[in-house]
């Protein structure tokens, strides 16, 4: 996913506060520090995200980017904190949706700007062999579930937010998509002679086994999956 197009969609300015929604090692969050003078704060529920990019950020030098390590369904920030809200490849993480989206509708100023890019199902009457390639895709990524494109939807309504928009970005995903699984490729021989011969758990096979069905769920041409950002105002 594009940082440049995470900004054109928050459409910022160096007056804004911008809340990165499970903001991993920092990577778009830094990114905008970098070009903007507007206050973010990063929030991970992992303590060694924490640290990592606490570090990351004092080597930069950035002064207008804070971390700290919250729950995004729940947080300790108040009512209208923010002007802006992100969510990248991390909302999927979430049993519900919906919780963070609430959530996400409280902490944003009126007008405020929430953008989420992630996976979504395209629809969910998968067959039996579409719901063995997504349940291994989900153990292998540590995912709950993940959401459809038509639930999202309607879960941003149901939080009060509007003017929603949806723009497919499948394209951006490709190259990633097929170098996972090249790997997928590589590995899978040995990472099963390895298990077979109890050198290494199976969750190190199942893992080879994911990078394969990413690109069956991501598929070109099945319609199970695609990869899109959501935009959409308080």
């Amino acid at each position: 996913m594009s940082n440049k197009f995470v900004v054109k969609c928050l459409d910022l300015n160096d007056k804004d506060i911008i809340l990165d929604a499970g903001c991993g090692i920092g990577g778009t969050g830094l990114f905008i520090g970098k070009r903007y003078n507007a206050k973010i704060i990063g929030i991970t529920l992992s303590k060694r995200q924490l640290i990592r990019v606490r570090k990351k950020a004092n080597i930069i030098g950035l002064n207008n980017i804070t971390f700290s390590q919250q729950d995004y369904t729940k947080t300790d920030f108040k009512d209208k904190s923010f002007t802006k809200i992100y969510g990248i490849e991390s909302i999927c993480y979430t049993k519900n949706s919906l919780d963070f989206l609430i959530e996400a509708y409280r902490l944003l100023k009126n007008n405020g700007i929430l953008v989420i890019s992630d996976g979504f199902l395209v629809r969910e009457n998968l067959n039996k062999k579409e719901n063995q390639v997504l349940k291994s895709c989900l153990v292998g990524w540590d995912l709950p579930n993940l959401s459809t494109k038509k639930k999202f939807f309607k879960d941003l309504k149901k939080a009060g937010f509007k003017n929603i928009k949806y723009y497919d970005n499948f394209k951006s995903i490709r190259k990633t998509r097929n170098r996972i699984y090249r790997l997928g490729l590589f590995g899978y021989l040995l990472t099963l002679l390895m298990y077979l011969f109890r050198l290494v758990p199976k969750c190190i096979h199942d893992n080879t086994i994911m990078c394969l069905n990413q690109k069956r769920l991501f598929s070109d041409k099945d319609n199970i999956a695609t990869y899109g950002v959501f935009i959409a105002k308080k």
